[in-house]
């Protein structure tokens, strides 16, 4: 077994008399300590996201888990899990022992935290942009977002980047000011020889965690996309090699959600949001009401904080 969760919904009335400081009356998502086999395929990324995704689903107020830290394997779900965010709230004392508290709240924002450690909680104040992304990179990279023409059988190889929440798409172009925080649509382009404006789509949601750039060596840049690129490190090595070193970007972006319907690019010039006959370059940035838009069309709902929480 590679990794085991926990989930359980507690209403308001539940009874926290074992948690000291005692927890206030809220709907929470309760987190078993969940094992992760130590294999490097990031899965705890993955539990991360699943958590995420339940406790949107389910309209909790707070995530929250017990840490009892007598294992030295346990350091490493403990960093895991500050990364992400969660911080110690205080103890659980039982027959058992005692346990570290772990919290994270959502439908509020901490400005003082990056958008990463806030995530799942989102500000939809910020810029918008479409990536454009190959189609033989698209799936290895997003593998939520596969498209029901492509087989699965491709994309179950077990490698990091695939079940990495936090990934990385390399690009040269200018960034038009982009920063963490943002958001990003990101488009499969058609594949070689198809019709662009039916096989070229609009798949995914993700939010920029950092970007990086002006590397001082090779090494740097391999650092920076360690097991979160979909690239071989022969061809990070030839993009090291090009002409456009000095231009080369990492930008680590967390993944939200695939989109349900995938708006194509004709949808995309019928609704004006990139002009007729062309596709959207790199970092193209669209407005609010043209990110909207797109989520209309594709059936999508995403969890926005609107306004400033603190």
């Amino acid at each position: 077994m590679l990794g085991f969760l926990y989930l359980k919904v507690e209403d308001d009335d539940e009874p926290y008399y074992d948690i000291q400081p005692q927890f206030s009356p809220m709907k929470r998502l309760k987190v078993g300590t969940f094992k992760i086999d130590s294999t490097g395929f990031r899965l705890g990324e993955r539990f991360i996201k699943i958590i995420f995704d339940n406790a949107i689903q389910q309209g909790v107020q707070e995530i929250y888990l017990t840490i009892k830290n007598d294992r030295d394997d346990l350091a490493a779900l403990i960093e895991l899990l500050k990364n992400w965010g969660f911080v110690q709230y205080g103890i659980k004392k039982s027959k058992n022992g005692e346990e570290f508290v772990f919290t994270k709240k959502l439908n509020s924002y901490d400005f003082d935290k990056s958008p990463r450690e806030n995530f799942p909680n989102i500000l939809y104040d910020c810029n918008k942009y479409i990536l454009p992304i190959r189609a033989e990179f698209h799936t290895s990279i997003l593998p939520d977002s596969k498209l029901n023409t492509e087989n699965t059988d491709d994309f179950i190889e077990k490698v990091p980047y695939r079940y990495a929440l936090q990934k990385v798409y390399i690009s040269w172009a200018d960034t038009h000011g982009a920063k963490p925080g943002d958001l990003v649509l990101f488009y499969r382009m058609g594949e070689t020889g198809s019709h662009k404006q039916y096989s070229s789509v609009v798949t995914t949601v993700g939010m920029i965690a950092f970007i990086q750039s002006n590397f001082k060596d090779y090494e740097a840049f391999k650092s920076a996309c360690q097991n979160r690129s979909v690239f071989t490190e022969e061809k990070l090595r030839k993009f090291w090699a090009s002409n456009h070193r000095d231009n080369l970007k990492v930008i680590h972006f967390i993944f939200v959600k695939s989109l349900f319907k995938r708006p194509i690019l004709k949808d995309l010039w019928d609704l004006k949001i990139v002009p007729i006959f062309s596709g959207p370059r790199p970092f193209t940035r669209i407005s609010d009401s043209s990110f909207d838009l797109i989520l209309k069309k594709s059936k999508t709902n995403v969890f926005f904080i609107k306004k400033k929480v603190f």
